[in-house]
């Protein structure tokens, strides 16, 4: 791998107690193998270095305690935005630098005081990787459908939800970066500006001096804009103001943590949106999150009909509308020995962490029998049906039934078809979706 001389040079700077260099190699390491974060902990007896690839935490390397206050503060004084001498707080900085493969990236840094000393996280954004085209994203069938719908609409509220670090960020500048045309104004609001993308006016969010998502909202209509993307909607002020632009003929797009679509219907009437505002102005919703895919290096197929997961993913299909299940599969290109392999043999593909020539452990997964993410997405499509539920008074729950009866594809379906199409594994669907054979 492109990473072994690297690991090894950190491997002997721990050795040598060479602060300076741990920290080049640690941050080429890192970035080399793809990973989102780096987390340098303090425990009773030792302290570590994990990094997470692809959502997975893995244990990079081990030092002694007495290690672990110079490391620390060489960040703090690198950043120049952390006191070294303040160990009570916690303390945040974003660092811009460069790993020893000529890579910019961008460091979002936290430390945090434990009973054991301060531990620093880094989150990592690689500024030498492009922005995705919204194909790429693994957004398929109707979902697909809907979404490149609503990109053409003039107006309205395009919203993201899911937790941190859910791929909500990448989907949202894919999306941008497909309206982005010379004839539209876009100007973006967000906290911290993950991404520079030539054509859009990228403003960062200053709460210190009063510029906050609120206010950038208020301002940007001055601006003259046709689209805008306001990072995330947080409280009840950001809300009414981005339900006042899309109404004012302006097409927005944002987040809002929840954990699926139709619980955004919750949130927002908890920050007292009028159910009228939210069917005038609410587009589309969409739910995200990143789950690892199959390595095609060693997969194979492996039977799990007796697998629990195995039975309530056929259950989640019980439900659906047979004409809109039909059209779904052949939007997607799922192809009848593929059905027949889930549905009558419950076949589907895994890795098997191994070689297929030589036996030993698959160099390009590592032996852990999944190589990249891919996202699952769930889109609640504002019907007129879905308006006028809102409108009766309808709870969240009441809708999200219906327009699962009616065909929508959840997190849980996405996942699914993925699964059949050998993309993923129902293990790593269910590590993310929320399940019922948890509770039998």
């Amino acid at each position: 791998m492109i990473d072994i001389d690297y690991k090894a040079k950190l491997d002997e700077a721990v050795l040598q107690s060479d602060v300076v260099k741990i920290f080049d190699n640690l941050l080429t390491v890192a970035v080399e193998r793809g990973a989102s974060d780096i987390h340098i902990e303090p425990l009773e007896n030792y302290c570590r270095i994990r990094i997470r690839i692809d959502g997975i935490l893995e244990e990079l390397v081990q030092y002694p305690k007495n290690l672990h206050e110079s490391i620390i503060s060489k960040f703090k004084i690198e950043s120049g935005q952390m006191r070294p001498d303040e160990k009570r707080v916690p303390q945040d900085a974003r660092v811009s630098s460069n790993t020893l493969t000529n890579k910019e990236i961008d460091l979002r840094a936290n430390t945090l005081p434990t009973v054991w000393w301060e531990c620093l996280v880094m989150r990592i954004v690689d500024k030498s990787k492009r922005i995705p085209p919204l194909e790429d994203l693994g957004i398929e069938g109707s979902n697909k459908e809907i979404v490149f719908r609503h990109l053409k609409y003039p107006n309205g509220i395009i919203l993201m939800t899911g937790p941190t670090g859910s791929g909500k960020t990448t989907t949202l500048y894919a999306c941008l970066d497909y309206v982005n045309k010379t004839e539209v104004n876009i100007i973006t609001y967000e906290d911290p500006v993950e991404n520079k993308v030539m054509g859009l006016n990228q403003a960062q969010i200053r709460s210190d001096i009063g510029f906050t998502f609120a206010n950038g909202l208020r301002w940007w209509l001055r601006q003259d804009p046709d689209i805008m993307m306001v990072g995330e909607i947080r409280d009840r002020e950001t809300l009414d103001m981005a339900m006042e632009s899309a109404m004012t003929g302006h097409l927005v797009f944002s987040t809002v943590h929840t954990n699926s679509s139709a619980e955004t219907i919750t949130r927002v009437y908890n920050l007292w949106a009028k159910p009228y505002m939210v069917v005038g102005t609410f587009n589309v919703v969409m739910a995200e999150r990143l789950i690892r895919r199959v390595c095609d290096h060693c997969k194979v197929k492996t039977s799990v009909s007796d697998n629990p997961k195995y039975i309530f993913a056929k259950e989640s299909f019980r439900n659906f509308d047979k004409e809109a299940l039909k059209k779904e599969i052949l939007s997607r290109g799922i192809n009848q020995q593929q059905r027949n392999d889930f549905i009558n043999n419950g076949l589907i593909y895994t890795g098997s962490g191994k070689d297929p020539t030589t036996g030993g452990k698959c160099a390009v997964c590592e032996g852990s029998g999944y190589k990249w993410r891919i996202g699952i997405f769930e889109m609640m499509d504002y019907t007129d049906e879905i308006k006028n539920m809102l409108l009766d008074g309808k709870s969240s729950f009441e809708v999200e039934s219906v327009a699962l009866k009616k065909g929508m594809i959840n997190l849980e379906r996405d996942g699914i078809f993925k699964v059949i199409k050998g993309k993923t594994t129902l293990d790593e669907v269910y590590r993310y979706v929320k399940a019922k054979f948890e509770k039998q």
